[in-house]
Formats: C-alpha cells, structure tokens, sequence
C-alpha cells in the first residue's frame, strides 16, 4: 500500500465514467485531483460529488494537475491521444475496454507506455467480479477442458451513439464482445484459430424502419457496425470455444459453461457451480456484492501496480493484446469466411504470446 494517497485524475465523466468517479471517491488510497469531460455541465457534476477541479480540455487537466495516474472512461476514437498525453506526461493510465481500436493501434499504445516507463492497465472488469474468479480457481478441478461455451447478451437500443460507428473499432464484437473474449482468454489461452460469421439485424418490432416503441416518424438511425457475432475458437489439443455476442436481445445476460474431463463449471459474474461428471453439484459460490465492489477491486489494483515496484500486474496492456489478436482475427474471418491466426497477427507486429504475458501476475502467466 503507498505510503500516501496516490493522486489521479479522471477524464470523461458520463456513462461509465459516473461509475468510476464514484468509486475513486470512495477509495482511501486515491486523491482525485481533477475530472474532465468535454460536457461542460457533466464537467461541472461531477467536480461538485468529487469536491475537485473541473475541466473541459483533457490536455489542461493532466498539465495542470500532473496525476500520478490517469483513468480514461472516454469512447474508443479519442483514446488512443489521450494515453499518449497522459503516460508521456508522467502518469500512469487506466483505460476502459476496448485496448484499442484495432491490433495495430494497441501494440502501438503498449509499446508507447513502456518507452514512458508507465503502467498501462485495461479495464476488464469481469476478472474482478466473484463468479469469474473463483471460476478461474475451480478451472483446475475439471482436468483436460473440452468445451466452452459463452455468451452476453445485451439488448443497447435504437440509438446507439459512437457504438453504432465504425470509429470506434466496430460493433458488438469489441464493444460487449470484448469482455466476454476476455474471459475466454484468461481461462483458457490464446487460440489455435478463429473462425467468425457477424451481421446486423434489421430493426426489431418496428415498422417502416422504426424501433419498437418509437414514435411515428422516428426512423431507426442507420450504423455501419455488427450488431451480432458467434465465434469459435479451436485450440491445439482440439478443446473448443463457442461464443455468441448480441446487442439486440432481452433479457441482458451473460456467463460460460465449461466442460471438461472432470466435470463441468457453470459460471456467472456473482456465481459459480463446479458439477461432476454426473451432473452432481460439488461446491457452489454465490457473491451477493454490488458493481461498486468491483470497480474499486479495480481501482486498488491499478494503484498498487503502479505505486510499488512489481514486476507483474493484473490487467496489462500487454496481456490484452491476446484479447484484441483474437477481436483481430475475428473480424479477418468473417471477411475471408475461413479460421485465422491471432498468433499469426501478432507476428505481423513482431510480437509473441509470451511477450504479452511478461507483465501477468506469475500464477496467471503459469497457467497459460
């Protein structure tokens, strides 16, 4: 734990971003120093909860206030600057999900913090919340895993916003589809191929191009981005991975089943149930805790990683460019209609899957 508060700054104040304000306001290790949104009155909020400096222009708040650490809840176009200014300014960056835009972008963006000497930390929550970790402890007692199946989905609405907008990197597949990639990857490794088929669905329950309850007149806006992905991932033993992404459908839901030799894992973000072989219930987990338990997990994690001088950290920049090389090659394939290489577009920027796992704590780098 640092010997004083740690001082940070956050830029982009709605959304997301109210979720993180709230718990670096709770957090004792933290001093925030400045908050910023291009929203002058969302600016505004959000200095008035966190009683600290508001601003407008991100570039004045990290000069002004010089953050030891900079959390980025902004979308996806504007990121890839705003970790530049920050780590070459002497902070080091937390960045909400996605890593990047595209692989090229996040190697870029990993290569760029480590030549500044900063910390650059993804927010993949899913691994800080209870079902997913202990999940991953239980992972073990399957023996040999065979199948995996996941899914999330999450039904967003008509207006989309920069979700719906090709500036941002895509659709569904690496917007929601990135955590639930994510989790796939953490428990199972790098796969072998990558085989995709995404599309966009035409409005659902609307007539003449209208949404589901809209009123007459009001057409579905047009967005260029995928709003549905399935995927399989293949793994050299021939385990399997079979994901389905959708920000179209109700109820909003998510999880992985697991089987393997031993029995099989059904596993949730606040739960867990390890079965045998029989289908007879082994252990079961239940984790009644609320969002702002996981944020600050998060928050405490970033903080330690770059206030101490350790040598592996949860959450890396590094680490999630497996996340992104699978995100890659699924976009590639539902262009070429067959299986490509995440490993093979890695080596295109010089990079291998031991590389990313450098900065992995050492219990999670041993596992893959």
């Amino acid at each position: 734990m640092p010997a004083e508060q740690f001082r940070v700054a956050l830029i982009g104040t709605g959304g997301f971003g109210r979720n993180m304000l709230r718990a670096l306001c709770g957090c004792p290790l933290v001093e925030l120093v400045g908050v910023s949104d291009l929203d002058a009155a969302a600016a505004a909020s959000a200095s008035a909860e966190a009683g600290c400096p508001a601003y407008t222009d991100h570039r004045r708040l990290l000069v002004e206030t010089r953050p030891a650490g900079a959390f980025l809840t902004v979308p996806p176009a504007p990121s890839a600057e705003l970790v530049r200014l920050a780590s070459q300014s002497g902070s080091h960056v937390w960045k909400e999900s996605p890593l990047a835009r595209n692989l090229h972008e996040a190697v870029s963006l990993c290569r760029l913090t480590e030549s500044a000497g900063r910390r650059f930390v993804i927010g993949t929550q899913r691994r800080f919340m209870g079902g997913y970790r202990r999940g991953k402890e239980l992972l073990g007692r399957l023996g040999r895993v065979y199948l995996v199946q996941a899914h999330y989905l999450y039904n967003l609405g008509a207006i989309l916003g920069w979700r719906g907008d090709k500036a941002a990197g895509g659709g569904a597949l690496i917007n929601l589809g990135y955590h639930i990639f994510d989790l796939v990857v953490w428990l199972m490794g790098l796969p072998e191929t990558v085989y995709a088929i995404a599309g966009t669905r035409q409005p659902l329950g609307g007539s003449q191009g209208r949404p589901a309850g809209a009123p007459a007149g009001v057409d579905q806006p047009v967005y260029d981005t995928e709003d549905t992905v399935s995927v399989a991932f293949r793994y050299t033993d021939k385990a399997a991975a079979v994901i389905t992404v959708s920000r179209c459908f109700d109820p909003v839901s998510e999880g992985l089943l697991v089987y393997g030799e031993g029995g099989s894992l059904s596993v949730g973000p606040d739960r867990c149930l390890l079965r045998d072989r029989d289908g007879a219930v082994i252990e079961t987990f239940r984790a009644d805790e609320r969002p702002a338990a996981v944020f600050a997990r998060e928050v405490e994690a970033f903080v330690r990683a770059s206030a101490a001088n350790v040598s592996g950290y949860p959450c890396s920049g590094w680490e999630n460019l497996l996340t992104m090389a699978a995100i890659e090659a699924a976009y590639l394939s539902d262009r070429t209609h067959q299986p490509e290489s995440p490993a093979a577009l890695l080596a295109g920027h010089d990079v291998a899957a031991r590389d990313c796992l450098r900065l992995a704590p050492v219990d999670e780098a041993n596992d893959q």
